[in-house]
């Protein structure tokens, strides 16, 4: 039996964002089995700690170092070392997606019990696979971040913040910026034609206009997505979204010129990227330019495999006649004891810990032992003692506001954001775009510079922090806060 005890001594990152263990069991599983099988290189174990549908992901620093030293050699000794990751990346991310629609071809309804546990196994180590290869997302952006921020200060003494942008500028645009662009397409048609539009039905007299939202909602239907849940968008969603879009007369132009304009700002950033004498800063760019493509496709599938997920787990809930929100609780192999383990579900579901290790099936603690285990996790992420006035983060998108904070830890809390709010979260995911549409500025715990929250941030031209650590444990609701996102630094003004 491991100790868990020695395990925790350990240097622990704690990731935090909103999410239950069902949606992540085969990714999270993946870091220990199929990460090795796909690199030959891994992670020596993933620790999980959840509590009311947020999750804390913790990854061992020496596990991270490890993986950065390994990429680092092999890309010395390859060149086309870091195009391998992408391609096969791609390659199983095609696979997985492909499984996925043959198996919800089944018909779940009048599959026996055994068939639909069967089923959700399957697609728990369809999404295990999927995340064996961009497991190393982590293992080179958390552990080069500051690096490259500080070499790229050193390498151009001046407008710091606006050339790490422009270095950092991927030159694809990621799945989310493409929905966008083509709703605004659509949105843009809609506003050229004069088209009141209050619902779907308006759109019967224009047939091509339907048929096109029609054919983004069965591409999209899943992009709102979230690591608790599944949220199946249907045409009337979108069609909101537009209604939005319009009556907030946001600038569509603008948009859809500044994603048609990628290849302007990528000419720009390798000009600027001729111009460095640093050789480990250029190679470090270099392979981000790799990294951002596995992660924002490794963000898309998984996004995508909690529809599958979630959709099965809905089934199997209605067949047992058994809370979903706990059912999402469950690990793959406890499938055969529902309903009779509901009762402990309902106590993961308060708090849990879980505890993945190469060869093993897993350890789950609940209750008291959780928190214990998650105390010793989190000693490393606590401020000392005293009265906090400012956090201090890194800038991924300029900007200095002052407004009020709303904390988003999860999916059910976004509602409260109010236009001109400050979104405060460990992490965004997508689901948190409506939230961050509202938002005068972002605030978070977590983050690189091409997370989710920059990336959106930017395209949505507010200030964004990342990185602070504790902003959602400091800041409350109702905080009045300035957001001086050039310097990285959050002021409370009033509490």
């Amino acid at each position: 039996m491991i100790n868990v005890d020695n395990l925790l001594k350990k240097n622990w990152y704690l990731q935090g964002f909103n999410a239950t263990p069902a949606m992540l069991y085969g990714p999270a599983f993946s870091m220990v089995r199929d990460m090795p099988k796909a690199l030959g290189f891994g992670y020596c174990a993933c620790i999980e700690y959840f509590k009311d549908d947020v999750c804390y992901y913790a990854y061992a620093w020496d596990d991270l170092c490890a993986i950065l030293e390994i990429l680092l050699k092999k890309c010395a000794g390859n060149k086309n070392y870091p195009g391998y990751l992408v391609r096969e990346n791609e390659k199983i991310c095609h696979e997985v997606l492909s499984a996925y629609d043959r198996i919800e071809r089944k018909n779940w309804q009048t599959a026996s019990v055994k068939q639909l546990f069967s089923f959700w196994r399957q697609i728990n180590d369809l999404s295990a696979y999927l995340c064996s290869v961009s497991h190393i997302v982590e293992g080179f952006s958390l552990t080069t971040e500051d690096k490259i921020r500080k070499l790229i200060a050193e390498e151009f003494k001046d407008d710091i913040l606006d050339k790490t942008i422009l270095l950092t500028t991927p030159r694809l645009h990621s799945f989310m910026t493409i929905e966008h662009y083509k709703l605004c397409l659509l949105a843009r048609l809609i506003k050229n034609k004069k088209i009141t539009l209050s619902s779907v039905t308006d759109l019967k007299k224009y047939p091509d206009i339907l048929k096109k939202l029609i054919k983004h909602q069965q591409k999209y239907f899943w992009k709102l997505n979230g690591y608790t849940s599944a949220k199946k968008l249907l045409p009337e969603d979108f069609v909101d979204e537009i209604r939005e879009l319009l009556s907030k007369k946001v600038d569509l132009d603008k948009i859809i010129f500044d994603y048609q304009s990628l290849s302007i700002r990528v000419k720009k950033r390798d000009a600027l990227r001729k111009k460095i004498k640093n050789k480990e800063l250029k190679n470090l760019l270099t392979i981000g330019d790799k990294i951002f493509q596995i992660h924002d496709r490794r963000k898309e599938c998984l996004t995508r495999t909690i529809h599958y997920l979630d959709s099965l787990l809905l089934e199997i809930s209605r067949r047992f006649n058994v809370s979903m929100n706990d059912l999402r609780y469950i690990r793959a192999l406890e499938l055969e004891k529902l309903p009779g383990i509901m009762p402990e579900l309902k106590k993961r579901r308060k708090t849990s810990l879980f505890v993945l290790l190469p060869g093993l099936k897993g350890l789950v603690f609940s209750g008291a032992q959780a928190k214990k285990y998650f105390k010793i996790l989190e000693m490393n992420q606590r401020q000392d003692g005293g009265i906090i006035t400012e956090l201090k983060g890194a800038c991924a998108s300029s900007g200095k506001v002052i407004g009020i904070v709303k904390v988003c830890r999860g999916e059910k809390e976004i509602s409260k954001m109010r236009p001109g709010d400050i979104l405060v979260a460990c992490m965004t995911q997508p689901e948190f775009l409506p939230a961050m549409k509202k938002a005068k500025a972002i605030i978070t715990d977590e983050g690189g510079l091409t997370c989710h929250a920059a990336i959106i941030a930017r395209e949505l031209g507010i200030p964004c922090i990342i990185g602070t650590k504790v902003a959602t444990k400091v800041l409350k609701d109702g905080d009045l806060v300035e957001v001086d996102a050039d310097r990285g630094v959050v002021k409370i003004i009033q509490k």
